[in-house]
């Protein structure tokens, strides 16, 4: 007796021990798992802030080049409005002063002044020339060397300007548009095609000082994203930076590329190459472990490629989030320790005081553990049975009728018109092996749900397998245009194994492929995998339905017209029972579908050969 009792004392501290033991590893796991949870959540949460970040760059980008166009459109608009003038048309300049004073007035934020080149290319007026030092100065200077004047005088268009240093060393940018002597040229004009039609009287020019444009841009910039704005030409020459000292560089120029540092030059050249394409995108850069969004968006002024605008947003948002969320993650983790610190002591004081009462219940607890076990388990295979039961009796209803029916009704045709007897004998024929194999698959699942499934054991070729199996399936795609390739991968791979189940899984995977491709390939193949043999079927059909996919291996799983979808629930059984493993996925190009599975190998007797 008293054996009895310490033998009792020592089997409860063992189980106090088991427990506490058992505390500390979820204590342990738990911590891990929230360390884990919140380390994904901060990087989902920095990849969804960074979008944000790509997202508003390229919406910025958009937006302040719209409002770009818009700004020097209302400048081309004043343009025009002036260039069709009577006092213009008439050589008044007296009665154009007005004219010229009140269009500057109107875009005074952005132009910084209108002036009027004559037919012979010198200056004839500047809204400036209220100054009388400058009028003295400028007033009848020759301009016909200047872009702005000889580019409309040939071509009768409006003249969009890249950066131009003015006569006073202030680049600047220049819109022109032609004097017409006529309505239809200048109609023309305005369009943006060629005319030989009327009579050239000179150019009505605004200019843009650089500083103005830059003002412009970084007031359409929001404030929240830290953004910087920048314009090139078509030609890859900057119009505007915020570092002034880059303006009138070539971006791909040996003076502006040695500012780059050499990490990101690549990345960096690639966005301004793929910029000058004339379409909008955007591209990251990353230096020193901060990365930037270059967001680009072409400016085209009636017809005209005029320049492209460049957002770069810093990532400084995820960077924030990112600090929160590793503060959060270090005080999760503390708070699971801490918690799982007091609840094993207060196991370890609960199981001290209780020891004397666990010991009085032991006994008779078991006793009631056992007879609840017991019956949950009998109460557990009755309805399993009862269950199982169902399910045969609703498939077998289902999928015994279909060609049951075709053989009474091919049996009637024979009797009443025995001249279609060939016909009716191939329908009866071929239903009958479709209520063979129903009921074959219906006694295999009966076998696997009673734990009834026997394996026989013998060592075979798995190629040789295969090759059977495909030359037996070709004539199920006798009318279809589907092609068989059994390709070769490591030959003489011997398994042991029952080969009559095996042939069963293979040939029930080359008949899934064929219910869903009806124009394509089927290719069945085997290789070495380490220690195992890996057999894959490979199909170009309509590939797995994703609503099946989670029961992919279940009974009664399909989207066939025809099938029990017990196939590969057999499938899968067979092969477990022999310790491999089964599994199915769709084709990463979209077409058809790959079900693959493992069996143990037991020997090479080949080198490999090259495929079929």
């Amino acid at each position: 007796m008293i054996l009895v009792v310490s033998r009792a004392r020592f089997s409860g501290w063992r189980r106090n021990i088991v427990v506490l033991v058992t505390i500390a590893a979820i204590a342990a796991a738990l911590s891990t798992i929230s360390y884990q949870y919140s380390t994904n959540n901060a990087n989902g949460i920095l990849k969804i802030a960074s979008q944000d970040v790509r997202s508003n760059a390229e919406i910025q980008a958009h937006d302040v080049a719209n409002n770009l166009v818009n700004k020097v459109d209302a400048a081309g608009n004043n343009l025009q409005i002036l260039a069709r003038s009577p006092a213009v048309l008439g050589n008044d300049v007296k009665g154009a002063i007005p004219l010229f004073s009140a269009a500057q007035q109107a875009t005074s934020d952005f132009t910084s002044s209108y002036f009027w080149v004559g037919k012979d290319g010198k200056l004839l007026w500047a809204d400036g020339f209220t100054n009388t030092t400058l009028e003295q100065n400028y007033n009848g200077e020759d301009r016909s060397y200047r872009k702005y004047y000889s580019e409309p005088r040939d071509t009768l268009k409006p003249y969009y300007s890249s950066l131009v240093e003015s006569v006073d060393g202030i680049p600047r940018l220049y819109v022109a548009y032609p004097i017409l002597g006529n309505n239809d040229a200048r109609t023309a004009s305005e369009d943006n095609s060629v005319t030989t039609n009327g009579d050239f009287r000179g150019v009505i020019v605004t200019s843009i000082d650089l500083d103005d444009l830059g003002k412009f841009l970084q007031g359409q910039l929001s404030s929240k994203f830290e953004s910087q704005a920048g314009i090139l030409d078509r030609n890859g020459l900057i119009l505007y930076s915020n570092d002034a000292t880059y303006i009138g560089k070539d971006v791909f120029g040996p003076e502006f590329q040695a500012t780059l540092p050499i990490p990101m030059k690549d990345s960096f050249n690639d966005i301004m190459r793929e910029s000058l394409k004339g379409e909008p995108g955007l591209g990251d850069i990353t230096y020193q472990g901060k990365t930037s969004t270059i967001a680009y968006e072409p400016v085209s002024l009636r017809g005209n490629d005029f320049a492209i605008l460049y957002i770069v947003s810093p990532h400084n948002l995820p960077t924030n989030v990112s600090t929160l969320i590793d503060q959060q993650r270090i005080f999760t983790t503390v708070t699971v320790v801490a918690i799982s610190a007091i609840a094993i002591a207060i196991a370890f004081f609960v199981l001290k005081w209780n020891k004397r009462l666990s010991d009085l219940v032991e006994k008779r607890t078991a006793q009631l553990m056992a007879a609840n076990v017991t019956l949950a388990e009998a109460n557990e295979q009755l309805e399993a049975h009862e269950k199982m039961q169902r399910e045969f009796i609703n498939i077998a209803a289902h999928e015994l009728r279909t060609p049951t029916q075709a053989i009474l009704g091919y049996a009637e045709l024979f009797s009443m018109s025995p001249e279609h007897k060939e016909e009716a004998i191939k329908a009866l024929t071929r239903n009958a092996h479709r209520l063979e194999r129903l009921t074959n698959d219906i006694l295999d699942v009966a076998r696997i749900e009673g734990n009834l499934l026997r394996l026989g054991q013998e060592k075979f070729s798995i190629e040789e397998v295969i090759s059977s199996a495909v030359e037996d399936s070709k004539r199920l795609v006798a009318n279809r245009n589907v092609k068989f390739v059994h390709e070769k991968g490591v030959s003489g791979l011997i398994v042991d194994a029952d080969k009559g189940r095996v042939t069963q899984v293979i040939t029930n995977l080359i008949n899934n492929a064929v219910k869903f491709t009806n124009n394509g390939t089927i290719s069945v193949r085997a290789d070495q995998n380490g220690d195992e043999v890996l057999i894959s079927v490979r199909d170009t059909g309509t590939g797995i339905d994703p609503e099946i996919m989670p029961r992919l291996f279940s009974k009664f799983a399909s989207r066939s017209q025809s099938g029990t979808g017990l196939g590969l629930f057999i499938s899968k059984s067979i092969v477990e029972a022999h310790g491999g493993r089964i599994w199915g996925y769709n084709n990463k190009n979209g077409q058809g579908a790959t079900f693959s599975f493992s069996l143990p190998l037991v020997e090479i007797q080949e080198k490999k050969s090259s495929i079929a």
